[in-house]
């Protein structure tokens, strides 16, 4: 369900209240791009987050055979390699 809100405002308050809105969006969108939710490749805590599972669990799958990627002794995991080892083990 669709509702819309009305709230009268006096036209000198009315582009300040645009522009106010406009730089929180902004800004919440920076913040969201800033932990890198759409990174392809993600650390040890948003790809458990991205799986739904606990980061000891993601170190178990991998143990068994999830693909990351370890570069000078970071682990990364990306997006698409976890999804299609997810897929192999569907039942």
């Amino acid at each position: 369900m669709v509702k819309t809100i009305t709230l009268p405002v006096p036209d000198e308050y009315e582009q300040g209240l645009k522009q106010e809105m406009r730089a929180a969006a902004v800004e919440a969108f920076r913040s969201a791009a800033g932990r890198h939710r759409w990174a392809e490749y993600l650390q040890r805590k948003d790809a458990a987050e991205m799986i739904g599972v606990s980061v000891s669990t993601l170190d178990k799958l991998t143990a068994q055979g999830m693909p990351c990627v370890v570069i000078d002794g970071l682990k990364l995991w990306r997006r698409a390699s976890v999804d299609q080892w997810l897929l192999k083990h569907e039942m």
